[in-house]
């Protein structure tokens, strides 16, 4: 942050006061809305979303200019915002660890180029390192602000839409049931399979209040926390009659050229309910195509009868990670072979700069600083080897990009070994 003394940071937890929003968290929340062009909030909208960020354990950083003066909007609010709330990520083998999340960042036109970001955030990350959390992420609006601060691109998302002209029908034989119901009733069983797909999901964040909000129809986005009209939704019970996916959808409109049924929420555990929840939509009498969003590697084109049928419209960045703890992070990660690599990492925030050495013997890691003077078989940034953790990027794909720096022979085929993964990680929250 600059040396001007009139700027004041402050960390405070979201406040309801006889069931109304305390004024910070007010301006806070308006300050967010403002930052990112949405539409202002009304009272119940307020109230909402403060109920939220206290059920998720957020907590807020606010900036604020004290020489700012009336008219100026920041006489009393924020100059800049900064959120962050407890969560998990799923790591691989069944592991689900502690992650910090990252959210609502503005800083306002008028209060930039003065280091207001970089202020918040060394200052988040360096609190959750010390209370022992091993890795940060957030979902980033652009994708040149984050990397500086060690955050790397960890899983990738597609949108994508699908011809139902003909119906959407499969290949296989359907191993369970769609039902319809209306969206209410995801507020009793979303938490369940989020819970489910989140634990088999590798590069899954575990699911807020929010979700299972949006999920049945409560709210749309955090632009409008309102009801959603015609919302529709459906169950999928597994053979068992176990519910094992859900999705919510809306029809466009006779207005929209084919006539299109759109997924607001989708969360499945397994490919069964992903492919038969599809089928079901494009059942649909008049409907002529569906949009929605999934993985890069979405089963559904390859257990549709038509492949071509389904069209990858966008393939993008979704989940940014940074590791906070090194070692904890690769000591905790199962790998696919034994080996052993030296590795030179560079780290701008200094949590993980320096030399480490990586063991991986019966599939046990151990990991422990290596001298300064040792000859390192690669070197990369900390936010290179946040896209390597999750699988998502190979060694191959980091070295061919140039931010990954071989030493040794061998050293990127060891590093795919170690790091390869039976899944692409893929993150479904949005947050």
């Amino acid at each position: 942050m600059s040396d001007d003394t009139t700027i004041r940071l402050e960390r405070f937890e979201p406040e309801l006061i006889d069931g109304v929003p305390a004024p910070s968290t007010v301006d806070f929340l308006t300050a967010i809305s403002r930052g990112f062009h949405e539409s202002q909030l009304d009272a119940d909208e307020l109230k909402i979303l403060a109920g939220l960020e206290i059920a998720d354990n957020t907590t807020f950083t606010a900036v604020y200019d004290e020489a700012a003066v009336q008219p100026s909007l920041h006489a009393e609010a924020p100059v800049a915002t900064y959120a962050s709330f407890p969560g998990t990520l799923n790591i691989g083998g069944g592991n689900l660890m502690p992650v910090h999340q990252i959210t609502s960042v503005t800083v306002s036109p008028t209060h930039r180029r003065r280091g207001l970001l970089r202020t918040m955030i060394t200052e988040d990350l360096a609190v959750a390192r010390e209370a022992g959390v091993v890795f940060a992420a957030l979902t980033a609006s652009e994708a040149t602000i984050y990397g500086r601060f060690g955050f790397g691109r960890a899983t990738q998302r597609a949108r994508f839409t699908l011809k139902t002209h003909r119906g959407a029908p499969l290949r296989v034989e359907t191993e369970g049931s769609v039902v319809a119901v209306a969206p209410d009733v995801l507020k009793k069983y979303a938490p369940a399979i989020f819970a489910a797909a989140h634990a088999h999901t590798l590069g899954s964040i575990s699911a807020t209040q929010f979700d299972v909000g949006q999920a049945a129809g409560q709210w749309e986005d955090y632009d409008s926390l309102k009801p959603v009209n015609n919302l529709r939704a459906a169950l999928h019970l597994d053979a068992q009659g176990k519910p094992d996916g859900f999705m919510s959808y809306l029809f466009s409109g006779w207005k929209l050229d084919p006539p299109t049924m759109e997924i607001g929420q989708m969360c499945t555990v397994t490919g069964a309910a992903r492919r038969e929840l599809i089928a079901y939509l494009g059942a649909h009498d008049l409907v002529e195509k569906i949009t929605g969003r999934g993985p890069v590697d979405d089963v559904l084109p390859t257990a549709l009868e038509n492949a071509r049928a389904y069209k990858a419209t966008a393939v993008g960045d979704h989940l940014w990670l940074r590791i906070l703890d090194l070692e904890t992070a690769l000591t905790a990660r199962t790998y696919g072979r034994d080996g052993r690599i030296l590795l030179r990492i560079h780290d701008s925030l200094g949590m993980a700069e320096g030399h480490w050495e990586l063991t991986v013997v019966d599939s046990a890691a151990s990991v422990r600083r290596a001298p300064e003077n040792s000859e390192p078989a690669a070197s990369l940034d900390i936010r290179d080897l946040a896209s390597l953790y999750l699988g998502g990027f190979s060694a191959a794909h980091l070295a061919a990009a140039g931010v990954l720096k071989i030493h040794a022979t061998g050293a990127v085929q060891t590093l795919d070994a170690l790091f390869a993964t039976d899944t692409i990680p893929y993150c479904q929250a949005d947050f």
